[in-house]
């Protein structure tokens, strides 16, 4: 082992000092950080998704899969546990060139681990770009030592994990595909029965859908539709990245509470400051990363829409109906602001879904979808209780939905929503049932009820003035 580190020590060194020159002090930096490579990754990803078919949208899919799973946790999991300083920290006399995020450990390297990712997931997909992306990766890996920042076995070993890492993704995203998609999803997966070789079999339906102009039209709709949301969220990732607005008091406050995980907290549920706490892993401690999962959530949250509506009514109400919530004030600014608002709305149209679809095809599974996105919306934020009276209604009114009752899927459902609420109640518990008081508090509940017209006037004309 000892002879394994004075090698290492002597490639970086090597690296580090003996092939120092000007032109790469000032390339090498420059490819370890530049704020473009990010929103290109993006706009990439949007192109390829739009214009690539089946195979481009497995791979941007895998791709962000890898990368999350690769850096997030396989990554920042081994530094944490390997312990192994960088050079600066451990040898005396080292060139860095950049800065290094005030993380002093460096084994592996989530850069070459990133960039090798990349590379295998080409192969897999598209074997020409490996001519192009395997040397810029090799690149990186070498700026990484050449910047002082990685040991020379930090970055071979990042590349090892982040191609072993790709692979195992896509080998387990198609085993995940083969068995869940045959029984849940029969007809997508008779389409394309393999993730790893993403061809669309066309069916005789689609062939006779192809000959006629209304199924293109509709196509046509919904492409577009697809192409609306990529658009608008690349923007908007774009406008978050310029800096361009400070954090509100609530994502401020919020974002303290992710460093700080708890089952609940004073005046909120939990998964706010879970969501914030993925988002600065992934980006750091950042007003970016703060925001990042909030034009995530909307894109979810429109595509939801734009499928269901395209299947349940047609493919150009769909488009507009999209269109419409791109120009909505409060969907717009909770596609900016990362607040409990677009975790709650996006879990509340998700259960509604799920319930829609659970009545008409008699689907318990459905059932349960319905009852985790309720509890989810709940854990999101507290209003989440009235949507049981929204089913309440629902059911009241539409007879189909009523014979549900009597089968155990509503029941169900009822049960994991339960279920959900656990962690907000042990905490409670735990401190004094706090939450009830702040929310009776606010909710003015120990004050006399009286009818205040004025608030809901001040609202509609609010509403009104925005758009």
């Amino acid at each position: 082992m000892h002879w394994f580190l004075s090698l290492d020590e002597s490639l970086f060194r090597f690296v580090n000092t003996s092939l120092a020159n000007p032109a790469c002090d000032w390339l090498m930096p420059r490819l370890a950080s530049n704020a473009l490579f990010i929103p290109a990754l993006l706009l990439a990803c949007a192109l390829l998704v739009w214009r690539g078919g089946a195979r481009a949208r497995v791979f941007v899919v895998l791709l962000l899969v890898t990368l999350a799973v690769g850096d997030g946790v396989v990554c920042n999991s081994l530094k944490h546990l390997v312990g192994r300083l960088r050079p600066f920290a451990a040898l005396a006399n080292t060139r860095t060139l950049i800065g290094f995020g005030g993380a002093e450990t460096g084994f592996p390297s989530a850069h070459a681990a990133n960039w090798f990712a990349a590379v295998m997931l080409c192969a897999l997909y598209y074997r020409r770009w490996v001519k192009i992306v395997a040397p810029f990766a090799v690149i990186i890996a070498f700026s990484r030592v050449y910047n002082g920042v990685h040991f020379p076995s930090d970055v071979l070993g990042g590349a090892l994990l982040g191609a072993g890492t790709a692979a195992a993704v896509a080998v387990g995203a198609n085993a995940l595909w083969s068995f869940i998609g045959a029984r849940w999803f029969p007809a997508e997966w008779k389409r394309m029965p393999s993730l790893l070789h993403p061809v669309v079999q066309p069916t005789t339906e689609k062939l006779e859908r192809a000959h006629s102009a209304d199924g293109c039209e509709q196509r046509n709709y919904v492409i577009a539709g697809y192409a609306l949301i990529a658009v608008v969220l690349v923007a908007r990732l774009l406008y978050l990245a310029s800096g361009r607005i400070e954090l509100s008091e609530d994502e401020a406050y919020q974002w303290l509470w992710s460093k700080h995980l708890a089952l609940s907290y004073y005046s909120k549920p939990p998964l706010i400051a879970l969501t914030q706490f993925l988002g600065t892993s992934i980006w750091g401690d950042t007003a970016f990363g703060v925001r990042f999962f909030s034009p995530v959530l909307a894109a979810a949250l429109s595509l939801m829409v734009l499928r269901f509506v395209a299947r349940e009514a047609n493919a150009r109400a769909a488009f507009w109906l999209v269109a419409i919530l791109h120009a909505t004030p409060m969907l717009a600014a909770g596609a900016i602001l990362m607040t409990i608002d677009p975790l709650s709305v996006l879990f509340w149209t998700a259960a509604m879904i799920a319930g829609w679809r659970a009545v008409k095809s008699d689907s318990t599974a459905q059932w349960l979808l319905c009852g985790l996105w309720m509890g989810l919306g709940f854990l999101s934020k507290y209003v989440a209780l009235f949507q049981l009276l929204s089913w309440a209604v629902f059911f009241a009114l539409h007879p189909p939905a009523r014979a549900q009752l009597r089968r155990p899927g509503p029941w169900l459902a009822l049960g994991v929503n339960a279920l959900c609420t656990l962690p907000v109640l042990i905490w409670n518990a735990q401190h004094s049932w706090s939450t009830l008081g702040h929310l009776a508090n606010r909710g003015g509940l120990d004050q006399p009820w009286q009818f205040a017209p004025k608030f809901l006037f001040e609202f509609l004309g609010a509403e009104l003035g925005l758009l």
